[in-house]
């Protein structure tokens, strides 16, 4: 709420995501503390899920650089003898990665909780309320938007059909998905004699922040297999933690991952590939996407915002840093 003090927002976005008995605060006697931490810092002491908790809320809207905050959130803790959970009024993708690099818990009210000193890492790409069926794009839907801001860089006025038929979709289903796109206010329409053409509004990466959370992963089910021949099969490419390391600085997991469509699947099958419904230690994970995985035909990889799709439900840090990476390289 607008009227809401960054405390009142902290207390009550916990209560909301950990259970309304989760937290207890009391505005603590702070006269003990430097006056520079005072200057900066609203503090309250108490309890999250039966620990001791300091919260330090930040003051206005002031920048502060994260090993600065991580010294901060050090002295507190020596201070006033309880861990530090930074809470801040909003962060940038940026600023979010230099404070898990640094290993600082911090709390963004309505967006992200990141203390793994206390086992809680939530965010609001986990979907706390999950996204109703009807609010979602279809898979035509999701895979024609994904195939404009991947290959569109320029262009504002865009007719999508023949790259509808390019994706292997009829026209009754193109009209479908551009109704879709309009339904989301994701484009505006523009009629030119006969055709219809979508006019973006915006910049693309506006066009994206709308977009998301009518989203979801692009992957189907997983299958798992022994049978190396999976990884020269016609349609297959990089996905998951597998792309993920081509394209950033994580590591290359145990398990290969590719990503290929139900067809491809199918036809793997006839040719003899056998598949198991269950994790294999030693196999492929093999993704079976809702569309097309390989939209970047000259590229290993799947393309990289459907990659960050696909993964951005995914707990641990380190791929989190990396999906905020994928997210500033883009050419948007």
């Amino acid at each position: 709420m607008l009227d809401e003090t960054l405390p009142q927002q902290t207390v009550r976005y916990l209560k909301q995501v950990l259970g309304g008995d989760a937290v207890r605060v009391a505005h603590s006697e702070t006269a003990q503390l430097p006056y520079f931490l005072q200057d900066i810092y609203e503090v309250l002491q108490g309890e999250l899920l039966g620990q001791p908790v300091t919260f330090a809320c930040i003051k206005g809207s002031q920048p502060l650089a994260a090993q600065q905050v991580n010294l901060h959130a050090k002295r507190l803790r020596a201070l006033l003898h309880a861990p530090v959970i930074v809470a801040l009024p909003k962060v940038a993708p940026g600023e979010r990665k230099q404070l898990i690099q640094h290993g600082i818990a911090f709390v963004v009210p309505d967006r992200q909780l990141f203390a793994p000193q206390m086992g809680m890492i939530l965010s609001e790409r986990f979907g706390f309320e999950p996204r109703r069926e009807q609010e979602l794009a279809s898979p035509a839907t999701q895979a024609l938007l994904i195939w404009f801001l991947n290959h569109h860089p320029v262009t504002q006025t865009w007719h999508p059909f023949e790259e509808a038929a390019a994706l292997g979709y009829a026209g009754m289903t193109a009209t479908r998905a551009v109704r879709e796109l309009l339904q989301f206010n994701l484009f505006q329409l523009e009629v030119r004699g006969r055709a219809k053409y979508l006019k973006l509004v915006g910049t693309r990466r506006e066009l994206w922040e709308k977009a998301k959370p009518h989203l979801r992963s692009p992957v189907l089910r997983t299958l798992w297999t022994y049978d190396r021949r999976i990884l020269e099969v016609t349609g297959t490419c990089w996905a998951g933690e597998s792309a993920l390391a081509l394209l950033t600085m994580v590591n290359e997991p145990q398990q290969q991952v590719i990503a290929m469509t139900a067809e491809a699947t199918q036809q793997a099958k006839h040719s003899g590939i056998f598949f198991e419904p269950r994790e294999l230690a030693d196999g492929v994970a093999v993704q079976v996407w809702r569309y097309v995985a390989c939209m970047q035909v000259k590229e290993k990889t799947v393309d990289p915002l459907s990659l960050w799709l696909s993964l951005r439900d995914n707990r641990d840090d380190r791929i989190q840093v990396a999906l905020d990476e994928i997210e500033e390289k883009f050419s948007w």
